[in-house]
């Protein structure tokens, strides 16, 4: 009979956790910057220009998780 004590955690549920946990993020993400489409002034560091919201929404969310696998690669080295 296997032992199962709920100090141990199974290596596959946890990352099918943190895959479900990652496509809610997402999920609510797109739905966030699809209520969100209007067009705003953008200050793009080198100029400034009209862009639809939801482009600076997907495009900060991308740059976010770009800079968390970054680190995370940096912490394992």
């Amino acid at each position: 009979m296997a032992d199962h004590s709920p100090a141990t955690k199974d290596p596959d549920r946890r990352g099918i956790g943190r895959l479900v946990a990652a496509a809610v993020i997402a999920v609510l993400v797109l739905l966030f910057a699809l209520f969100n489409r209007g067009r705003v002034e953008v200050d793009w560091i080198l100029f400034e220009r009209d862009s639809r919201l939801i482009y600076v929404i997907v495009g900060s969310a991308l740059l976010g998780a770009l800079a968390d696998r970054l680190i995370q690669r940096r912490r394992r080295s």
